[in-house]
């Protein structure tokens, strides 16, 4: 095993050794930028083109059916539930980033509890959340009350925030734990209250991280497809699952298409929004 190691070594030494002085801190950005234009910008412009239809006698016919009220409650309930998800999974996430900054004693054991749910998938955790809430499950079992929560937008946020927390703690925990004790410490020889100091000092210090993780579990939870097609109803549907619905089941692509760019162009529009109240910029780089 020892003389695996040491050639693996010295194999990767020489590698680093040859590549040190050719490749750059421009080639490796040409290398991600390459990467999301040709899996991710090439695709969503192919899907314009292919949503026009300029080749039929109703090229924008599509689209139009995508204003339709039914379309437009699932774009409408998306981005609220959305919401809802990125509410309820900051307020968990920062009492727990809280927690694992300022007050964990064996803070490795307790960033692995947070870590491990994202090595699991996320189909088994939202059956999970299932079995636990169904009239048969250990809830029931437990309390002999057999909650009604399934197939809800309760149920649907819940599992969302469920799946998702991770994401919103460790950008948070970075933040609070980047913050100078001294702050902190001064704050308290001040006089201020630890309540005080958490408002004055340790929240507003805390921002970064906190915005960081509102937006990636807003963009998670609004395009999700799997909790509301688990955990939900016909009532609860998602513009992802409209999406598969009209591609998989119907085969309409340009149906599919043109719901894809409208969804796109909202959520675009909504991170411009949000960028004119949060500097992202300033704000990613704090991380």
């Amino acid at each position: 095993m020892s003389t695996r190691q040491s050639r693996l070594r010295t194999v990767t030494r020489t590698v680093g050794e040859q590549l040190g002085g050719r490749v750059g801190n421009r080639h490796l950005a040409a290398l991600g930028l390459g990467f999301v234009g040709v899996f991710f910008v090439l695709p969503i412009l192919l899907l314009v083109p292919e949503s026009l239809a300029l080749g039929t006698s109703a090229p924008f016919q599509a689209y139009s059916r995508a204003m339709q009220g039914i379309y437009v409650n699932a774009f409408v309930r998306s981005f609220l539930y959305g919401i809802m998800t990125t509410v309820a999974t900051l307020s968990l996430a920062y009492l727990i980033a809280y927690y694992l900054a300022f007050a964990a004693r064996r803070i490795r054991m307790a960033m692995t509890l947070v870590i491990v749910p994202l090595w699991i998938a996320y189909i088994v955790r939202y059956f999970g959340i299932l079995l636990f809430f169904s009239p048969a499950g250990p809830l029931a079992d437990a309390t002999g009350y057999e909650p009604s929560i399934l197939f809800t937008t309760p149920a649907v946020v819940i599992g969302l925030a469920n799946v998702y927390l991770p994401f919103a703690v460790l950008p948070i925990y970075n933040s609070l734990n980047a913050i100078d004790r001294e702050l902190v410490s001064a704050s308290r020889v001040l006089g201020a209250t630890n309540w005080r100091t958490i408002i004055s000092v340790i929240f507003p210090l805390s921002l970064p991280g906190l915005v960081a993780a509102g937006l990636i579990v807003f963009i998670l939870a609004a395009g999700s497809f799997l909790g509301p097609a688990v955990l939900g109803g016909p009532k609860q549907t998602m513009i992802a699952n409209v999406i598969a619905q009209a591609f998989l089941d119907n085969f309409n692509i340009q149906f599919a298409s043109a719901l894809a760019i409208i969804y796109t162009v909202l959520l675009v529009g909504l991170l411009l929004v949000f960028n004119t109240a949060f500097d992202l910029r300033e704000v990613l780089g704090n991380i």
